[in-house]
């Protein structure tokens, strides 16, 4: 065998050409992971701020629709002067019962509220300003104590002038009474004063002076 014999070049056949390809299809995706990770999230990124608006829409507040019939109503709550839910019972009785009263008021919230609103027109007037000190105060358990279970107003009325006199009683206490000898009906002297000692010696001195003869 001749070495000094030059070597004849391979011819490359399809195949060759083909496994070729394949391996400069295989280098060219040969990227690094987390560069192709990080492209992809801002693309992802990209995407959802391109579709959010720059500034947020202003929130319209959209009232709800008022029916002919609450509108109705409550003008006719204002001519009557009782909060809308009392305008069909004061329409029928011309009142809210007072047992109606005290029940919102023991029920508290928006109840409460509009039942001592009536529960104002209808208390004695002179009951307004321990109503107000009740409600400042929260001593909401005096307040329903006034209510007497019977078909008289007047019952619960007189509860209400008792609860208001003894508070007023709190506030400035009442002076003693005079008794039956401040009074000037001579009754009971015996509980007056006696006099002085310097007024009884002016008296013995006086009579004294008057039984001398000169």
């Amino acid at each position: 065998m001749n070495l000094n014999m030059p070597s004849r070049k391979k011819r490359r056949t399809c195949y060759d050409r083909l496994r070729a390809r394949m391996i400069a299809a295989r280098r060219a995706r040969r990227v690094d992971p987390a560069a192709s990770a990080a492209a992809q999230l801002l693309a992802i990124f990209t995407a959802m701020v391109g579709q959010m608006p720059l500034t947020p829409a202003p929130f319209r507040y959209a009232a709800p629709s008022v029916s002919p019939a609450w509108a109705e109503r409550k003008q006719l709550a204002q001519r009557l002067g009782v909060p809308v839910r009392y305008v069909e019972i004061t329409m029928a009785r011309g009142e809210v019962p007072y047992s109606v009263l005290f029940h919102h008021i023991r029920d508290g919230g928006v109840l409460r509220r509009d039942a001592m609103r009536v529960l104002r027109t209808r208390a004695p007037e002179a009951s307004i300003d321990w109503l107000d000190h009740v409600e400042v105060t929260g001593r909401w358990s005096d307040l329903l104590l006034c209510f007497v279970r019977s078909e008289y107003d007047e019952d619960t009325d007189i509860k209400l002038l008792q609860s208001t006199i003894a508070w007023l009683d709190t506030l400035s206490p009442r002076a003693d009474i005079a008794g039956p000898a401040e009074t000037g009906t001579g009754i009971g002297s015996g509980l007056a004063p006696s006099p002085t000692s310097k007024d009884s010696d002016t008296t013995n001195d006086e009579g004294g002076s008057k039984g001398r003869r000169p």
